[in-house]
């Protein structure tokens, strides 16, 4: 009958912690794509703070005890939570579209391109390392220059997720500037992380659409590594 208690009782938390995770899964659906202005993407079918908070606590109470089935299924909870977290994105110009094309003309010869063209586009994590609970941060430098037939083009970043087995958990873009999108921009995605993610390469890979054509990517590695002790306190790297 003890036994009997001791399951019970994780396999209950563990489908309170579906019910909750249920609410991520529609309408879009892990791997879903939003598109929005610079922010926080739509809130429809995300899970709210309140709601991971609890998640967060009951995966990582179940991560501390019960048989390997169980902690098996609370890091299965822990990554349906990573598919409902919202990725907040934040962009700021750092050059004009003046300035960026006084640069494209010395370099080319005095030549504007007719339509707006990528000059650079880098992406990488900052800070290197954070743990469950804390956010890891993309931090991209956006460069395009302005055509002469194409004054305003439409810039947008995109952020994949993936699990370590290669699977998509969520695809969002954003739009680096609801004005111009010509000029230079700092730009980047907030990960919140929820508690007891599994530790793993988590793939990401970014892309950056001018005029909703891809014109730009990078790959890089997100890192989630176990301390020996205690247990249930894992550290992320940001490998990249």
């Amino acid at each position: 009958m003890k036994n009997l208690k001791q399951i019970a009782k994780p396999m209950v938390a563990l489908l309170v912690v579906s019910s909750m995770l249920a609410g991520c899964a529609a309408p879009g659906g892990p791997g879903a794509t939003g598109t929005t202005t610079a922010g926080t993407e739509a809130a429809s079918g995300e899970c709210n703070t309140a709601m991971l908070a609890g998640i967060g606590a009951v995966v990582g109470g179940l991560l501390g005890g019960g048989t390997n089935t169980v902690r098996g299924a609370a890091l299965g909870a822990s990554l349906g939570a990573l598919a409902c977290v919202a990725l907040n994105y934040q962009s700021q110009q750092v050059k004009t579209a003046q300035q960026v094309q006084a640069d494209y003309k010395v370099a080319n010869k005095g030549k504007l391109p007719e339509q707006s063209t990528l000059v650079k586009y880098e992406t990488g994590f900052t800070p290197s390392s954070v743990r469950p609970g804390q956010k890891a941060q993309t931090n991209s430098y956006i460069e395009v220059a302005a055509g002469t037939r194409d004054p305003n083009p439409l810039v947008e970043e995109e952020l994949s997720l993936y699990k370590p087995n290669g699977e998509l958990i969520k695809t969002v873009r954003k739009v680096v500037s609801s004005n111009n999108g010509s000029g230079a921009y700092k730009g980047g995605f907030s990960i919140p992380m929820p508690e007891g993610v599994p530790q793993g390469i988590y793939p990401v890979r970014t892309a950056l659409y001018l005029n909703s054509k891809r014109v730009g990517g990078q790959d890089v590695k997100l890192q989630i590594v176990q301390r020996q002790a205690p247990a249930s306190d894992l550290h992320l790297a940001l490998a990249y």
